[in-house]
């Protein structure tokens, strides 16, 4: 599923399901972004596009040629010498450019205005890969797969909560004499399935009878609710079919109402690749992306910004976990039945306005295919 024309494979996404957690009460504070002139403001702009694009120092002359001001590189020397003073850059080495600091990016971020919007190929392509998805769990996993490729950063998707959402759909389907599959299809999408170890002397036409019976009993229920009304459903069902009612409410015993989330995470090659990560670090957030709790509350909590419908940034040291400190997160919602979020992360030198455009496009689509998807039934 390659979406950026570079014929490179698709990382496999990783798939886990988690608890639901209330959000993290540790928020970002609020950060207090100077007023720059004009020419200051083209200063930083140019420090910090050259510097994401390089990796390295910016100097003064540099800033000059990629501003095109019309100063000297003296001038823009004392600028650079102000917004430090601003904390909006740093100089790493006595001899050495300036590079942006967390509080830089965040005046950055916030001047962007409009973010710039992604070119007709890549639109076609994530309007392709996502509208050609079978059902709502591989829609996700696709878009995971759009964010990484099209960002090259480390894409996240939670899926909307299974405890709020409701049965669709309850199939019994036979596989051998003394066995068969449960299958429990929520109105997200989502899609459980149980084996089902069966009694003996039950026939298929046995199995067809409990299916009517979990039919009834169970297609609008809450997620959360079908351990219990399997347990009473057995207690109440006629005797010749209770052997094979109660190997299904076993077989189901394990649908609780904490295991609500799944996490979708791709593009984890991005950060080994990434030079401006320290190896120490590195390891941190490798090992953060296997803990898929906290990344759901993360990204829950992150994806809760002040405007609705736009991506929200944590820049760095607004982030609550110190393993993030290093890195920068592009989150926003979206909803099917209950509220799902999906993002991007890498470190703090990352292309801002590609993110944001990415993000905000990829979500765009992501909520038109649900709504379509929920249309159709």
């Amino acid at each position: 599923m390659n979406v950026d024309g570079t014929g490179a494979t698709a990382e496999r996404t990783v798939v886990v399901d988690v608890p639901l957690q209330g959000p993290d009460p540790a928020r970002p504070a609020e950060v207090d972004v100077p007023i720059l002139d004009d020419r200051k403001r083209a200063v930083l702009r140019a420090v910090i596009t050259e510097y994401v694009a390089s990796g390295q120092p910016v100097g003064s002359a540099h800033v000059v040629a990629a501003a095109g001001l019309d100063v000297s590189a003296a001038t823009v020397r004392s600028d650079m010498g102000a917004l430090e003073e601003l904390g909006l850059i740093a100089q790493p080495h006595t001899s050495a450019g300036r590079v942006p600091t967390d509080r830089g990016y965040r005046w950055f971020v916030d001047d962007l205005r409009n973010a710039p919007a992604l070119d007709g190929r890549q639109q076609e392509a994530i309007q392709e890969l996502l509208g050609s998805a079978r059902d709502v769990e591989d829609l996700l996993a696709r878009t995971t797969t759009v964010l990484s490729q099209l960002t090259r950063l480390v894409s996240l998707v939670i899926s909307p909560a299974i405890a709020t959402s409701r049965l669709r759909l309850v199939e019994l389907v036979p596989l051998a004499p003394l066995s068969a599959l449960l299958l429990l299809v929520a109105d997200t999408g989502r899609v459980e399935k149980h084996p089902v170890e069966l009694p003996v002397g039950g026939d298929d036409r046995d199995l067809d009878r409990v299916r009517t019976m979990l039919a009834d009993r169970l297609v609008g229920r809450r997620f959360a609710d079908v351990t219990t009304v399997l347990g009473g459903l057995a207690d109440d069902a006629p005797s010749d079919l209770r052997g094979i009612v109660r190997a299904v409410a076993d077989a189901a015993s394990d649908v609780r109402e904490d295991r609500v989330h799944q996490v979708f995470v791709g593009g984890q090659s991005s950060l080994v690749d990434d030079v401006s990560l320290q190896r120490e670090e590195l390891a941190r957030l490798l090992q953060l992306l296997e803990e898929r709790e906290t990344l759901a509350r993360m990204l829950e909590e992150a994806a809760d910004g002040p405007e609705a419908g736009a991506p929200t940034v944590r820049i760095g040291e607004e982030n609550p976990l110190a393993d993030l400190r290093t890195t920068s997160l592009v989150a926003q919602r979206y909803r099917l039945v209950s509220s799902g979020s999906l993002g991007v992360l890498g470190p703090t030198r990352m292309d801002y306005g590609s993110a944001l455009a990415t993000v905000r496009a990829v979500s765009d689509e992501l909520q038109r295919t649900l709504d379509a998807l929920a249309e159709h039934g």
